[in-house]
């Protein structure tokens, strides 16, 4: 009888002791689940909402600030050349380019700007890049600037594209017309349509520099928008 009694007390212990350790175990079940902070939710349309642009060239050259000054390559004779530009804008006229500041001096009216060769003399320039603008529309500008060079010159008028100003008339008059044979000055003149009118960009030069001053100017207007 006592040893059934024994027994039985040991049993119930057993059974008190299993169920305290389930008790434990559960406990630290829920205080471990109740601890863990939770993570924060994705709003996958802030996500999207917040990743930066992709930023094209042309709006990184749009971005440059009057007078900064910045380097780029040029082929130039056949070589690349380190070349040092400053960035220019003239409100009045509407437009801004980049200009060799090492190569010209830069000579800026509120209704013009001209960039003279530094060997020239300013008040007498022959080497130079002017740049003017016209209310009347780019054809007829076009017809009159071809007409008056066409009293010296055999003329050459093509329609080309510029990287930033888009469309523009070209006309190019280095050879004597009497002669028939290369000027000693040459002209290259752009006519760029706008709303308002035209620009008139017109390259003046030596036909000795016309490799070196040529391809100058020519770079800088192709910066032109």
């Amino acid at each position: 009888m006592r040893c059934k009694v024994k027994s039985n007390v040991a049993k119930q212990a057993l059974v008190f002791v299993f169920v305290l350790m389930l008790m434990l175990l559960v406990g630290c079940g829920r205080r471990n689940t109740t601890t863990m902070p939770a993570e924060p939710a994705v709003n996958n349309e802030s996500v999207s909402m917040i990743e930066p642009a992709e930023s094209s060239e042309a709006d990184i050259i749009i971005g440059r600030q009057n007078g900064e000054r910045f380097e780029d390559v040029i082929i130039l004779e056949g070589m690349e050349e380190t070349v040092r530009y400053e960035h220019v804008r003239n409100g009045m006229i509407g437009f801004e380019m980049d200009y060799d500041y090492e190569s010209f001096v830069r000579f800026s009216e509120p209704e013009s700007e001209c960039f003279i060769s530094i060997y020239d003399d300013a008040q007498k320039p022959e080497n130079y890049l002017e740049i003017v603008h016209s209310n009347e529309a780019a054809e007829s500008v076009a017809d009159t600037i071809a007409e008056d060079l066409s009293k010296e010159y055999d003329i050459t008028r093509t329609e080309m594209t510029l990287d930033h100003a888009g469309s523009c008339v070209k006309i190019s008059a280095s050879e004597d017309k009497n002669t028939h044979g290369t000027a000693d000055m040459i002209y290259v003149v752009y006519i760029i349509p706008r709303d308002n009118g035209c620009l008139i960009a017109k390259e003046s030069m030596y036909f000795e520099a016309s490799e070196g001053f040529g391809r100058r100017f020519n770079y800088m207007v192709n910066t032109i928008r």
